[in-house]
């Protein structure tokens, strides 16, 4: 693996936090696809269904090329992936621009520029995480806040280039992605020696298949799957709920968007030190406790301000679950392979974002009025507590345990 040896190791590391922190910051992408949705409705001549399904496949795709990248920087250098995976990225999303049918967007978009998000998300995260053994769960944190703001800024962007420039507004932005990912991608390397005496050693872990011949593998992937359901199950029909919920007009129910971006990166935040503070299955166990308090206060909110608090809590919450398994992954199955098998492992998310909107909307009653998702949220609620068990079962075994020294 290529290796790079600097005498300030304190200063470079920061360097290499700061490239990572752009790199992640541009993998949120897909909160500009949304704001070009009618658009490419228009320019491919196909339903709005057909053009969502563009997502769905991005993420796949994203998850199973994090897998393929996980393992180069397990055996390689991490800063070739950035010049490959950013041209990639960056090329898939400039050619949305000419996406005339379905088919195109969904080779430019849903497999390009999923892919070259796979090349670059992972291999981005664990390369930094390397650098701060004596705290991976707040840097862990820190980077995740970059994928809570991305969507901020970059639905805004597009939302503004979209107006002018129409479905050649993604031109720019994939233009962007490319040279900011390429500015900075140089300077990610591994470290050559753990930074801190602490450090795990690189020489032990379990490989792939070992770690997939485990049976507490199955049950964190089942534990993340389950952790992302409950939280996406809601927040991606947010707008809709609050709409029919409070009866409010799709302006004002925007708002409450920005309100759980917001909650969202500072539960990352958060969940970082938590993370060090207790280890990862007590913080998993906060936060699903936290999903479920959030999800209940929702279902009998009857106004902005109660709405408001309790989307806050589960906000908070659902931010935090992509900070703790990077650092599970890690600490349960050793770090000599730990690029594979958390792409491995992403896939518990890709499983969430892809059933949870889907039982989200199967679980709605049109006829309710107001009370609309009220089975929506029963059966977040129920997901949520079967993921309790499971964490209870895996802090039982001993998984995820803080320990005094630093991990």
């Amino acid at each position: 693996m290529e290796t790079t040896h600097i005498p300030t190791v304190s200063g470079h590391r920061r360097l290499i936090f700061t490239a990572a922190f752009i790199i992640i910051f541009c993998c949120s992408a897909s909160a500009a696809f949304s704001v070009f949705a009618d658009t490419l409705v228009k320019a491919t001549r196909a339903t709005a269904s057909q053009v969502a399904l563009t997502l769905t496949l991005y993420q796949f795709f994203m998850a199973a090329f994090g897998i393929i990248s996980g393992r180069v920087i397990d055996h390689a250098s991490p800063k070739r992936l950035m010049y490959v995976g950013g041209f990639i990225f960056g090329l898939g999303w400039f050619l949305g621009a000419f996406a005339h049918n379905i088919w195109f967007l969904y080779f430019a978009i849903g497999l390009l520029a999923g892919s070259g998000n796979g090349l670059l998300y992972n291999p981005a995260l664990l390369t930094t995480l390397k650098w701060f053994p004596e705290k991976r769960g707040t840097i862990s944190g820190l980077l995740l806040g970059a994928a809570s703001l991305g969507p901020l800024v970059l639905a805004k962007v597009g939302a503004w280039l979209c107006a002018t420039m129409g479905a050649n507004g993604l031109m720019p932005i994939g233009a962007a992605y490319l040279i900011l990912i390429w500015l900075v991608g140089w300077l990610m390397a591994s470290p050559t020696a753990p930074t801190s005496t602490t450090a795990t050693p690189v020489t032990t872990g379990k490989s792939p298949k070992e770690m997939m011949d485990s049976f507490n593998f199955w049950l964190l992937l089942l534990l993340f799957a389950i952790a992302c359901t409950a939280g996406i199950m809601l927040i991606g029909s947010l707008s809709s709920i609050a709409q029919i919920q409070l009866q409010l007009t799709p302006i004002v129910a925007a708002n409450f968007v920005v309100v759980n971006t917001l909650a969202n990166f500072f539960g990352r935040m958060i969940t970082g030190r938590a993370v060090d503070k207790l280890g990862e299955t007590r913080t998993l166990l906060v936060i699903l406790t936290l999903t479920i308090i959030g999800l209940a206060g929702l279902r009998f909110a009857t106004s902005i301000a109660m709405f408001t608090i309790f989307l806050i809590i589960l906000g908070a919450s659902f931010g935090g679950v992509l900070v703790v398994f990077p650092t599970l992954t890690e600490k349960t199955f050793g770090q000599k392979f730990s690029g594979t098998n958390y792409g491995i492992m992403f896939f518990g998310y890709a499983i969430g974002a892809l059933i949870g909107p889907q039982i989200a909307t199967l679980s709605m009653n049109q006829t309710a009025g107001t009370q609309a998702y009220n089975g929506s949220y029963l059966v977040a609620i129920g997901v949520a507590v079967i993921g309790i068990l499971i964490d209870l079962y895996l802090i039982h075994q001993g998984i995820g345990r803080h320990t005094t020294s630093t991990d």
